[in-house]
């Protein structure tokens, strides 16, 4: 015969008494949370992308459908997608904790190169974590994907160089007509006076350009070059001839030497 206990009987799991302040703090345990970077790359066609802003407004709001609480977020305000050595994005990589997100709007927002891409992937999983695209990505972390998101990775860079190249060449005609890209006005030329939008040509500093070339192949150092350029081929400007722009005109006109 069984003897009843005046207490109520407890079972394996009521044996623990939670508090709303436990039973708070381990839901918490099971609460995933999230990274956001964002980057934004200024460029000719610069319209056509999102700002930073509107990224992370994308990433908020899927971090919130899927009940992901944001831990921080990192913004590349003017930075390429080759560039390793981006700070912001670094700091939201050692951001992470084991089992976090690290969530971008797109993945070409990480990298638009297959080796920093990987390398990115990488850095990752050593610190517990897994990357999450708003848009544009596969699930799963099989051997198919991971081709799959390299593929992907590749044709960014394709992308990247495309555009590159379409604006060194737009930047090219535009300076044979003489108009002025921003920035800088290259050597050789000068803002037109009369019409600060354009640029002319600058005659001596034309000739010079040529004579690098030329000393170049006769096979002359950057040093001679210089030394030549300040005794015969002075600039206008009066400014000195440096080390560093002969070695610059001389990479541009003989880049095979």
């Amino acid at each position: 015969m069984n003897v009843l206990n005046n207490h109520h009987p407890t079972t394996r799991s009521d044996s623990v008494s939670y508090t709303p302040h436990r039973l708070q703090a381990k839901a918490l345990e099971h609460d995933e949370h999230c990274v956001i970077y964002t980057r934004f790359s200024p460029r000719r066609n610069a319209a056509e992308c999102e700002s930073c802003q509107l990224q992370e407004q994308h990433c908020q709001e899927y971090a919130r459908a899927h009940g992901w609480t944001v831990r921080a977020s990192f913004d590349d305000e003017d930075a390429s997608g080759k560039d390793e050595y981006r700070q912001k994005l670094w700091d939201a990589v050692d951001a992470l904790r084991r089992g976090d997100v690290l969530l971008v709007a797109k993945r070409d927002r990480l990298a638009r190169n297959v080796y920093l891409s990987e390398q990115i992937n990488r850095a990752v999983t050593k610190r517990g974590g897994r990357i999450v695209a708003v848009s544009g990505d596969v699930e799963g972390d099989g051997p198919e994907i991971q081709m799959i998101r390299q593929v992907l990775a590749a044709i960014a860079e394709y992308e990247r160089k495309l555009i590159a190249s379409r604006t060194s060449h737009a930047m090219k005609a535009y300076m044979k007509q003489g108009r002025r890209m921003g920035g800088k006005v290259p050597v050789g030329w000068k803002v037109n006076p009369s019409d600060p939008g354009r640029m002319v040509e600058v005659p001596e500093e034309r000739e010079a350009i040529n004579v690098i070339g030329k000393l170049a192949i006769a096979g002359a150092s950057i040093r001679a070059i210089l030394k030549t350029l300040n005794l015969q081929y002075p600039r206008p400007s009066g400014e000195p001839w440096s080390y560093s722009t002969v070695q610059r005109l001389r990479k541009k006109v003989a880049p095979n030497l």
